[in-house]
């Protein structure tokens, strides 16, 4: 299911009700994700022209001249071997992993061939921070056939935890207007340093996200986790976060919950179960957690209530309003193409033929591009209500997979959460 919901939800106790269950599992997480912010990110990586081995720290960037009078500037003690290059620029890394008490944060970063031409890009990051360009192994390089490459960063405590980071050329001949706007921010906030041309500059996107995907006969999700800090330690409580989340949809950073500082008193809900976390390895290499037994669960929409408010649009391009479906039982059914089956289809049609007098259908697809949704509305010839759902609706209806289906009574009060149009028509027989 695309753009599925998260149910995440920390407790500092569990219920005296829950038991835990006796099988610890374990999911290895190998992937590099990115969430939807890191996805939009424009964060630009700047390039200053190198004139002198005295480098002014990134912390003063945009400080004013009186202020950096105080601080000393950065002394690069050695540099590394650069024969047969030229136009030497330099840039600054966030990478946390390896700070130390002179310079904390960012990694002094010097960049050969830094114009484009066809000539090899290289970068020489400073990766233990000590300002010495000779013990720092040999560079990264980027060749002009390359529009991007990944940055490794290893953690200078851990040696197996590592800090990724994918940069990537700015394009020639597009986004003029705001390639200006970032050229007159840089330049006005760059100090003594020289800024050189945009189009030399890097787009910068944190890889910091390590993904997997837990499966079993009855469910499956994707858990992750994020180091919000930068510096490679996947598990830092109060610090890094945690997420459970639909299998191969775009992670949503606002889904994301701080880890505890006891990571066992993280629990998550999913398609009503309830898990409590057991360990993240440092490095985010796997995750383990348990199901608890007989859960309490506190994320579900509650059988009795009336269901919250939202709007929708249906398939003729109208929005809609729940509160019009009212005086009849309303049956609203969340579907996608890949999940739709014969047996569903084939009852939608028989509910709707007969009984759409009595019943009210709303019948949301989740997911799917809005114009194939419609191609299969004509060609397939649906008379059954076809509308779309939002991110936003499915996170009302706590809505983790597909497809799935809820009934209400005349006053729009939840009688049943999880029902399939089968079901509801044998319901309709009686």
């Amino acid at each position: 299911m695309r753009n599925n919901i998260l149910l995440l939800t920390l407790a500092l106790c569990a219920s005296f009700a829950q038991g835990f269950g006796q099988t610890e599992i374990t999911v290895t997480l190998t992937d590099r994700m990115q969430d939807d912010k890191i996805a939009k990110s424009l964060a630009i990586l700047p390039v200053y022209k190198y004139e002198s081995p005295n480098i002014e720290p990134f912390t003063l960037f945009g400080i004013d001249e009186k202020e950096k009078e105080s601080q000393p500037p950065l002394v690069i003690k050695q540099l590394p071997k650069m024969e047969g290059m030229r136009d030497t620029g330099y840039t600054y890394i966030y990478f946390s992993g390896a700070n130390n008490e002179v310079n904390q944060g960012y990694c002094l970063t010097l960049i050969g061939n830094f114009k484009r031409s066809r000539s090899t890009v290289y970068f020489f990051v400073d990766r233990n921070n000590n300002f010495d360009f000779s013990d720092d192994g040999p560079p990264d390089s980027l060749t002009y056939m390359q529009e991007d490459f990944i940055l490794k960063l290893t953690n200078q405590a851990n040696s197996a935890a590592q800090h990724h980071i994918k940069l990537s050329r700015i394009k020639y001949g597009k986004n003029y207007a705001y390639k200006k706007l970032l050229t007159k921010h840089f330049k006005k906030h760059s100090g003594n340093k020289v800024f050189v041309n945009i189009n030399y500059c890097y787009r910068e996107q944190r890889l910091n996200t390590l993904g997997g995907v837990f499966r079993s006969e009855a469910d499956s999700f994707t858990i992750a986790v994020k180091d919000m800090n930068n510096d490679g330690i996947f598990n830092e409580s109060c610090m890094d976060k945690f997420y459970v989340g639909g299998v191969g949809e775009q992670i949503h950073t606002e889904e994301m919950a701080l880890i505890l500082p006891e990571i066992r008193d993280v629990y998550f809900e999913w398609n009503k179960k309830r898990y409590r976390l057991k360990s993240i390895d440092p490095t985010g290499s796997e995750v383990t957690f348990e199901e608890i037994n007989n859960p309490v669960l506190a994320k579900q929409l509650e059988v009795g209530k009336r269901l919250p408010e939202f709007s929708f649009i249906n398939i003729e391009n109208q929005k809609e309003d729940l509160k019009k479906y009212k005086k009849k039982p309303t049956f609203i059914f969340f579907w996608d193409e890949a999940t739709l089956s014969d047996e569903d289809t084939m009852y939608l049609r028989k509910l709707h033929k007969l009984y759409h007098d009595q019943l009210h259908i709303i019948t949301l697809n989740y997911g799917d591009n809005q114009r194939n949704v419609r191609k299969f509305h004509y060609y397939d010839q649906i008379k059954w209500p076809v509308a779309f759902a939002s991110y936003q609706i499915g996170k009302l209806f706590y809505l983790e997979s597909l497809n799935r289906g809820f009934l209400t009574n005349k006053k729009l009060k939840l009688a049943n959460d999880d029902i399939s149009p089968k079901e509801v028509f044998l319901l309709m027989e009686e």
